[in-house]
């Protein structure tokens, strides 16, 4: 009876040997009852092939070892489910990373994180620009084309708050949280809303450039109401102002000084007032902050009216600023901000008139913001009246701070004169005749069209002179 051969000798490896050399046949079947019939020349390749065979063999079957669990049969089929799912990854791990991920969501507003994820598939732009902070301000003050030189330098000083910490950082890094940072310093409400108001510019111009999805300054808190006091003139400080007005330069800033003191214009409506928007009886006031596109007339008082009779309008003076820094030290006023002028005209108006409705219309706002701000500022009646009379000639015996009182007009030679003068000797030395500096006659020069001799005259004549000496 022939011995069944064991499953480990289901290949075998036969010498066949013959005159030359010895050669060795690995034979045998496969499970699927295939033959095998191989010759190897050494004995070390079959038996290689061999153990591959038998690995092949073997590589379907499973050895199963029982092992205890808690989990229930339903559970077990569900947990095949999933690893056949998870196909090469860790099932632990994707079950560890999914609950990291619903415990960042914020599920006190309802949120999840199907819906977080939906968020960013609807708001994810791949055209976004990352682009730093300090690039982006760069080319947001390089588009601001077509706008008064002051709003440029305005919108430069407000994005100057962005580059402070990081200039690098990108623009769609900015959080709410950062914004309400910026703006913790500024306690001032309106000082506040005037940064706000800045940078949400900005933001918003990011938004249309593609450098961030949103602007985080229209998701900040509701801003500090505007509750403080407007700061006005008092009549006599309305009187030192208008007195030290005909005293400065010729009297060249009565008139606009009038205008707002009497019309209440704002400071950039009078920037671009004009000698022909100035009627017999109203003043059509154009273009200023707001940029309105109707334009509006103001009444000429006869108050007004006194002093553009004697100081005609011919537009604002150059260097304004430098000007009224000067006026502002006659008044003695305690507290000077920039629409001063504004809100002392207003609030006279209020009191002369008695009619939210009509002082609102003719100085260009709301009748809320009137009784807001406005409303019984001045409780004397007959100093309002005293307002409504000042005139050129009843402000005579006015008293200013003696370095304004004392100060009078530079009188001036001729044109014709003083251009002999400054062809006659260098402008260091006229300076000292005339008692100005070289620069004021270089400015007086320049107003009046008048050639000055160009650097390194003087010193060619002087070598002229020796020469010939």
């Amino acid at each position: 009876m022939t011995r069944a051969k064991k499953e480990n000798e289901r290949f075998q490896i036969k010498p066949v040997r013959n005159k030359k050399s010895t050669t060795f046949l690995v034979t045998g079947y496969k499970k699927d009852t295939t033959r095998v019939r191989e010759k190897f020349k050494f004995k070390d390749d079959a038996i290689e092939y061999r153990v591959m065979l038998q690995k092949e063999e073997q590589a379907g079957e499973h050895d199963y070892n029982l092992e205890r669990t808690t989990l229930s049969a339903e559970q077990l089929r569900d947990a095949e489910s999933a690893v056949k799912l998870a196909k090469d990854h860790s099932l632990s791990q994707l079950v560890s990373h999914y609950l990291t991920l619903e415990k960042r969501i914020d599920h006190r507003h309802g949120l999840s994180l199907d819906a977080a994820i939906s968020f960013t598939e609807s708001h994810y732009r791949h055209e976004i620009e990352e682009l730093s902070i300090m690039m982006a301000r760069k080319r947001f003050l390089d588009t601001q084309r077509g706008i008064e030189q002051s709003t440029h330098d305005h919108y430069a000083n407000m994005t100057k708050l962005l580059i402070k910490d990081d200039p690098n950082k990108p623009v769609h890094r900015f959080s709410v949280a950062d914004i309400q940072r910026l703006l913790s310093p500024y306690k001032n409400a309106n000082t506040h809303m005037t940064y706000r108001r800045g940078l949400s510019i900005f933001f918003n111009w990011s938004v249309r450039m593609h450098h961030c999805l949103e602007n985080p300054c229209l998701r900040l808190g509701k801003a500090p109401r505007v509750t403080s006091n407007i700061a006005i003139l008092s009549l006599e400080e309305t009187e030192r102002l208008l007195k030290a007005a005909t005293l400065l330069h010729d009297g060249v800033m009565v008139a606009s000084v009038a205008i707002l003191v009497f019309a209440g214009l704002r400071p950039s409506e009078l920037q671009e007032l004009e000698p022909k928007n100035i009627k017999k009886d109203r003043i059509r006031v154009t273009g200023g902050k707001l940029r309105r596109k109707l334009k509006r007339s103001v009444p000429i008082s006869p108050a007004l009216q006194a002093w553009l009779d004697a100081y005609p309008f011919k537009g604002r003076p150059d260097a304004w600023v430098y000007k009224m820094r000067k006026l502002k030290t006659a008044t003695k006023a305690k507290y000077w901000v920039s629409d001063i002028l504004r809100h002392t005209s207003i609030s006279f108006q209020l009191e002369r008139d008695q009619d939210e409705g009509k002082v609102a219309f003719n100085n260009g706002t709301s009748t809320q913001m009137i009784n807001q701000h406005y409303r019984d500022t001045i409780d004397d009646e007959e100093e309002v009246a005293k307002f409504w009379n000042l005139s050129p000639t009843n402000i005579a015996d006015v008293e200013l701070p003696e370095e304004l009182k004392q100060q009078k007009s530079k009188q001036w030679p001729t044109d014709v004169k003083l251009k002999k003068l400054v062809w006659s000797k260098p402008l260091s030395r006229l300076a000292l005749d005339l008692n100005v500096s070289d620069s004021a006659i270089r400015k007086r020069c320049k107003q009046h069209d008048i050639e000055l001799p160009k650097n390194g005259h003087w010193q060619r004549e002087f070598q002229k002179a020796k020469a010939g000496g």
